[in-house]
């Protein structure tokens, strides 16, 4: 199934769980200077996820399971203004 992460669509398997993603997402960014600062200073990369236009707390991580055509976006805290 497809699924667009920050806008680039990418296959999953069929009950793919959204803490996979995350994980993966987490481990891909895991050089990024930003991330490794943050996690040496407070333990915690704070990367905030969205799920559908809605931002989701990390203890629901695991009870989404992906569907076609979802859309997931993640920031780092020092993104916005």
């Amino acid at each position: 199934m497809k699924v667009k992460i920050n806008f680039k669509e990418q296959e999953f398997p069929p009950g793919t769980k959204l803490n996979q993603v995350v994980d993966l997402i987490r481990e891909a960014n895991k050089d990024n200077p930003v991330t490794k600062s943050l996690i040496e200073k407070t333990g915690h990369d704070h990367t905030t996820f969205i799920y559908n236009r809605r931002v989701v707390k990390p203890q629901e991580y695991g009870s989404i399971e992906l569907k076609e055509g979802d859309e997931i976006r993640w920031m780092l805290p020092y993104a916005g203004g």
